[in-house]
């Protein structure tokens, strides 16, 4: 599948999709009784592209979006090992296995390593596979309200 992955600060035509995503995808955070609010965490990458949050939207040849990763420095973990981390990593179901989430996760290492990051962290319960694949390690674990998570970690080459 042939991918550009852009600044959802350059493409804000996709935040609603996004939005929607989110809200689909996460509905115990973004729902309507969650405590988060998808809209205000969206536009609040489109503040300044020179620091976080930034977020990532993965476009396909016909430039419709597939999937969305964002770079904050607060997650669950972040307490423990401050910096940049990757969120918010979300590709539909019917875009999965297509490559789309690891060019999402790349695109995202790229954008921590340029806004001067030495390394890029990361929690999941459920993308483990992909991130050994692009060589991050894990080093940690937690529980949450939602369950156990690993933390990755990623040096970044400067």
């Amino acid at each position: 599948m042939s991918l550009t992955v852009v600044s959802v600060a350059d493409r804000q035509e996709t935040l609603p999709r996004i939005e929607q995503w989110y809200l689909e995808e996460w509905p115990g955070w973004y729902g309507p009784s969650g405590p988060g609010d998808a809209r205000l965490d969206l536009t609040a990458c489109l503040a300044d592209p020179a620091c976080l949050p930034s977020c990532l939207v993965a476009l396909d040849a016909a430039a419709e979006p597939v999937g969305t990763v964002s770079l904050r420095t607060s997650s669950p973990g972040s307490d423990r090992y401050p910096g940049a981390w990757l969120t918010g990593l979300l590709v539909p179901p019917h875009k999965r296995r297509l490559g789309v989430g690891s060019r999402l996760v790349e695109a995202a290492e790229q954008e921590a390593g340029r806004l001067g990051f030495g390394e890029i962290h990361a929690t999941t319960g459920a993308a483990r596979s992909l991130l050994e694949r692009r060589d991050w390690q894990c080093i940690d674990s937690m529980e949450t309200r939602t369950g156990s998570l690993e933390i990755f970690r990623k040096p970044l080459g400067r």
